[in-house]
C-alpha cells in the first residue's frame, strides 16, 4: 500500500515539475524585436516640388473714393430742375441742378447796358480831348488846364469800363454758377434738396465720389515697412472681403504715409484699384495683401502637413522603401493653407499631408496622392 502511495506521489511531482517548464519557456520568449512594424492602410502625400511663390503681408482696409466732391450752390436761388438720378453714375459735365437764372440774367443784361453806356460817353470824351488838343497847339483857343481835365476825364473813363467788363464777367459767372454741372464722373448720392427748394451757398445738395478708380486705405505693423520698401515703387495689392476668402479686386500701392502713427505701431498705405465692376465701394471694409516678394522656386506645401512636437516642428516623409520617416524642418513663411520651407526638405520628396497621427519612425505605409495643390500661390511673410 505505501509503495503504491509513493508511486503515486511521484507522478504527481514530475507531472507539475513539465508544467512548470512549459510555463517558463512561455514567458521566457518575448515577441521578436524584428518582427515587422504594423502596416498603416493609407496615407495622403504630395511629391515636393519648386514652384513660384508670392510673400504677402496682410492688413486691414477701408474703400475711399478717389474723388469726393460736396455739390453746393455758389449762388442763391430756388431750385428748377434736379435731373440726376440718385445712386446712378454721371460723367464729367453733366447737368446735376438748375437754379432759377432770371435774377442773374437780369443783372448779366444791366451789366452789359451800363458797360455799352460808359464806352460811349468815353467817345465823346476822347472828342473833346482831340478837339481841345487841335484848339490849344493851332492858336491858344484852348487853355492847357482844359486838356488836361479832359485828359483825366478819359482816362476815368476807361477805368469805369474796365469796371464795367468785370462786372460783365461777374454776372456772366452767377449765370453760369445757376447750372451746376459734374465737376468729373462718379456716383451721385441721395440728394437733399427738390424741386421749389430755395438753396445757398451753405446747402449741401448731394455728394459726388469718384470710383473708378477708386482707393483703399489700410495700415501694416511698423516692423513690415521695410519689406514694403524692398518690394518697389508701386507693388501688387488685393484686396479681400472681410472673411479674407473672396478676392475683389487687384490693384498697385500708390503711397506711403510719410509718418509711422506712435500710438499703434502702424503705417498706413493707399492703394489704387481700377474698380471697373465696382465691387469695391466707398465705406467697405476689406482685408489687403500686398506683394513684398516673389520666390520663382520656392518648395512649399499645405500647412496641415507641418507639425509640431516638444523638438521643433517636423513633417513625415515616406521613403524609397515605404517606410515613414519624421523629419525636422525650418519655415521661412505661413499663410492659411500654405507653407514655405527654408530647409530641412528637398525636390523629390514625399511629404504625409493627411494621416500623421497613426504614423511612427519605421511605420509601412501605403500612399495615396494628396489633392493637388495650386502651381502659385501667395504666401505669408
Amino acid at each position: 500500500m505505501r509503495q503504491r502511495l509513493l508511486v503515486t506521489a511521484v507522478a504527481i511531482a514530475a507531472l507539475a515539475g513539465s508544467c512548470v517548464a512549459y510555463s517558463s519557456s512561455n514567458t521566457s520568449n518575448p515577441r521578436r524585436a524584428n518582427t515587422p512594424p504594423q502596416t498603416v492602410p493609407s496615407v495622403q502625400t504630395m511629391v515636393i516640388a519648386p514652384r513660384p511663390v508670392e510673400l504677402t503681408q496682410t492688413g486691414l482696409g477701408t474703400v475711399k473714393a478717389w474723388k469726393t466732391a460736396i455739390i453746393t450752390p455758389q449762388v442763391s436761388g430756388r431750385v428748377m430742375e434736379v435731373p440726376f438720378h440718385e445712386g446712378r453714375t454721371v460723367e464729367a459735365g453733366d447737368v446735376l441742378v438748375r437754379i432759377d437764372p432770371r435774377p442773374f440774367q437780369a443783372a448779366l443784361d444791366q451789366a452789359n447796358a451800363k458797360m455799352v453806356q460808359d464806352e460811349a460817353t468815353l467817345v465823346s470824351l476822347e472828342k473833346n480831348l482831340s478837339r481841345n488838343e487841335t484848339l490849344l497847339t493851332g492858336g491858344g483857343y484852348a487853355t492847357q488846364q482844359t486838356v488836361d481835365n479832359e485828359r483825366a476825364q478819359v482816362e476815368a473813363q476807361k477805368a469805369a469800363i474796365a469796371g464795367d467788363r468785370a462786372a460783365v464777367e461777374a454776372a456772366q459767372l452767377n449765370l453760369d454758377y445757376a447750372t451746376i454741372k459734374s465737376p468729373f464722373a462718379g456716383v451721385i448720392g441721395l440728394r437733399n434738396v427738390d424741386v421749389g427748394n430755395i438753396v445757398t451757398t451753405s446747402t449741401n445738395i448731394a455728394t459726388l465720389t469718384e470710383i473708378e478708380p477708386v482707393a483703399v486705405d489700410f495700415t501694416l505693423p511698423q516692423v513690415d515697412l521695410s519689406l514694403v520698401q524692398a518690394a518697389g515703387p508701386n507693388p501688387a495689392v488685393r484686396a479681400f472681403d472681410q472673411s479674407g476668402k473672396k478676392l475683389l479686386s487687384q490693384g498697385q500701392l500708390d503711397a506711403v504715409n510719410n509718418q509711422v502713427d506712435p500710438t499703434s505701431g502702424t503705417i498706413k498705405l493707399k492703394a489704387r484699384f481700377d474698380n471697373k465692376d465696382h465691387k469695391l465701394w466707398p465705406g467697405l471694409f476689406v482685408q489687403v495683401q500686398i506683394v513684398t516678394k516673389t520666390e520663382p522656386a520656392a518648395i512649399a506645401l499645405p500647412s496641415e502637413a507641418v507639425q509640431r512636437g516638444p523638438n521643433g516642428v517636423y513633417v513625415w516623409v515616406v521613403k524609397a522603401n515605404e517606410t515613414a520617416r519624421l523629419q525636422p524642418i525650418r519655415i521661412e513663411a505661413i499663410q492659411g493653407s500654405d507653407t514655405i520651407m527654408a530647409s530641412g526638405l528637398a525636390v523629390g520628396d514625399h511629404v504625409v499631408v493627411t494621416g500623421q497621427y497613426r504614423l511612427a519612425d519605421g511605420t509601412h505605409v501605403t500612399e495615396a496622392a494628396a489633392p493637388l495643390i495650386a502651381q502659385a500661390g501667395s504666401v505669408q511673410q
